[in-house]
């Protein structure tokens, strides 16, 4: 009897620790991994950001690769002019070539909310369809909301925003507010 309760709690234990492991969210991954380079916030949200981080020495498609074998995303781009897109739960990852040093890829880990928030329509442009970006931010007519909301000052990625990015400083209408408002007879 004692030998049959060592071996249940055994395989609880090593249940409960694999559980544990698929749990691990993608900026964990990646920052267990990578190097920090730098944080750019939101324009709008201090609490939303989008980190920086390098791989030395390292192709897109190698870094994609190591990401994607950690954790596989809910939706993913092709490599396409020295750029990659990958869409997680609460994260937008994008690899891009290093302008600075082309032997290493800049591994930029957005929140959502940053993501909805501060991009460019346009930086999603052959990569990630409007329609996806719609269920996932969870807006309808997002990339047009957004252009409106923009003019010319979203963010590019770090690349072309990096670390002095000041995007509109006007709150975005995207978030719920948990008020309802309108008045009697609006619907409610």
């Amino acid at each position: 009897m004692r030998r049959q309760l060592i071996g249940v709690s055994f395989m609880v234990g090593i249940f409960l620790l694999l559980v544990g492991c698929g749990s691990t969210s993608i900026l964990e991954i990646i920052s267990d991994e990578y190097p920090l380079e730098d944080v750019v916030e939101s324009s709008t949200n201090s609490e939303d950001t989008a980190r920086v981080f390098v791989a030395k020495d390292k192709s897109i498609s190698k870094v994609s690769s190591f990401i994607k074998d950690k954790k596989e995303p809910t939706n993913k781009s092709e490599i396409k002019d020295n750029k990659q897109i990958l869409i997680y739960e609460d994260y937008f990852v994008t690899l891009t070539k290093d302008e600075n040093d082309p032997d290493n890829t800049l591994i930029e880990v957005a929140s959502d909310g940053f993501a909805r928030d501060n991009y460019r329509p346009s930086f999603f442009s052959g990569f990630i369809a409007y329609y996806i970006l719609d269920e996932v931010f969870d807006v309808d007519d997002w990339g047009k909301r957004q252009s409106q909301r923009c003019a010319g000052k979203c963010y590019r990625g770090y690349n072309q925003s990096g670390g002095t990015y000041k995007g509109p400083t006007t709150p975005s209408s995207f978030r719920g507010s948990g008020n309802r408002g309108g008045g009697p007879g609006s619907g409610k």
